[in-house]
């Protein structure tokens, strides 16, 4: 059977598989949902002026590329779901600084359903705060036909409101549709900013000799940093298991083996976007400073997304959060005391602290190695581009966070077929 066949067998067995066909379905109709919204502008702001701004300020456009182009439009969605991200990276950190909340998030459901509930109010708080700084910026650079007190007040209700009322169709994709709802609007944003990234490159490279080469350059660099992401994302260390007493046949003591997977980015994509987002706060107030301020000109230019300063920052807490959220998803002791209380050992291991630290010691391992490689990936496209001289409109950024979603759910579609008894896509 060929590659294509076997495409329109999957495709088929999802079709044929009525509670996931009617998830897909309504994955895609919040996807439309969520980019009518990018269409839908705040009235009285210049938006040709605005646009082009975005289209000369690197910390802009990728603000831009985040919103799915909102931001460019001042839609309703303009400040597309980082609200609720920099929400969720502090209720993180509050969970790891306070031990009251860490004994909340480890309660179960009813504590995962609190810190949810947290999260969601400190999305209102900071989508307002944000929404008031982007107003007071539209206003002082001019970009406002008629300024003052109604445009702040309805502009920041209705942009907060569009972040919350984005941020329910996020939380209805995780419940009633397919994959994790805000990593797929993200996902999204992305992918419709990456065709007119393209043009842009294009259009900034006419007249150079050397266009088809270096297209044809960038394309297979594309498909091979694609393809090592695919392998890095499912990449597993396979620690064997040893349970005594199962399989027994009668004749003495038997004993079956297994093992406990380990991937090798456990964190997925999120080190990614909480780095992005953490970036976008100290280049948005350095740009909305008087230009007139000493080292201004310095500030800014290290803070632009092609600086070796921010992107070593950048690389830096990439780096962080793929062990922060490591270590949020994975648990040693709580593996080792499942693993105790179902007879399951690791061989030449001895239950208890001992398998603890043997956990430890090979998720930081493990860690260490994806993290370096998910920095490499974010940064290098920048470093590579800026050197060849080529406009950086799009980048390694993109890319991990487009084929890191997309792998994460065609794995909740295969655990759909699975269940079904249908065979997966990969």
């Amino acid at each position: 059977m060929s590659l294509y066949d076997q495409f329109n067998a999957k495709v088929e067995a999802v079709m044929n598989t009525p509670e996931l066909k009617k998830r897909i379905i309504y994955t895609l109709l919040m996807f439309l949902v969520a980019r009518i919204g990018t269409l839908i502008p705040v009235p009285g702001v210049d938006l040709d002026r605005l646009a082009s701004m975005v289209n000369n300020n690197s910390v802009l456009g990728f603000i831009n590329m985040f919103s799915g182009g909102a931001f460019q439009r001042v839609s309703i969605f303009a400040l597309g779901v980082m609200p609720y991200i920099n929400a969720s990276i502090v209720i993180s950190l509050l969970a790891v600084i306070i031990p009251k909340l860490d004994e909340i998030q480890k309660e179960g459901e009813s504590g995962r359903s609190k810190m949810t509930q947290w999260t969601r109010y400190l999305t209102i708080v900071i989508g307002f705060i944000q929404a008031f700084g982007v107003t007071m910026w539209l206003q002082s650079m001019g970009l406002v036909i008629t300024p003052g007190f109604m445009f702040v007040m309805t502009t920041v209700i209705t942009v907060t409101a569009g972040t919350v009322f984005l941020m329910w169709v996020g939380e209805q994709i995780s419940i009633k549709g397919i994959g994790n709802g805000i990593s797929l609007i993200i996902f999204l944003n992305v992918i419709a900013r990456m065709p007119s990234g393209v043009i842009q490159t294009i259009q900034t490279m006419q007249g150079n000799k050397f266009l088809i080469p270096v297209l044809i350059v960038v394309g297979i660099s594309a498909l091979v940093t694609v393809g090592g992401i695919v392998i890095f994302q499912l990449a597993q260390r396979r620690i064997p298991i040893h349970y005594v007493g199962r399989g027994f046949q009668g004749k003495g003591n038997a004993a079956s083996s297994s093992f406990l997977p380990v991937k090798l980015n456990s964190a997925g994509v999120m080190p990614v976007i909480f780095a992005s987002v953490i970036m976008m706060i100290p280049s948005l107030l350095v740009n909305s400073l008087p230009s007139t301020i000493p080292y201004y000109a310095l500030l800014n230019r290290m803070l632009g997304r092609n600086h070796p300063v921010y992107l070593i920052l950048y690389a830096v807490l990439v780096m962080f959060f793929s062990f922060f959220y490591t270590a949020m998803m994975f648990d040693p002791e709580k593996i080792a005391d499942n693993l105790k209380q179902g007879g399951g050992t690791i061989p030449g291991i001895r239950p208890g602290n001992e398998t603890v630290e043997y956990l430890e010691k090979v998720i930081t391992r493990i860690t260490w190695g994806g993290a370096v490689f998910l920095a490499a990936i974010a940064v290098l496209p920048a470093f590579i581009f800026t050197a060849a001289g080529l406009p950086v409109f799009f980048g390694g950024t993109g890319i991990i966070i487009v084929v890191g979603v997309a792998l994460d759910t065609i794995q909740q579609i295969n655990a759909h077929l699975v269940m079904k008894e249908y065979k997966g896509f990969i």
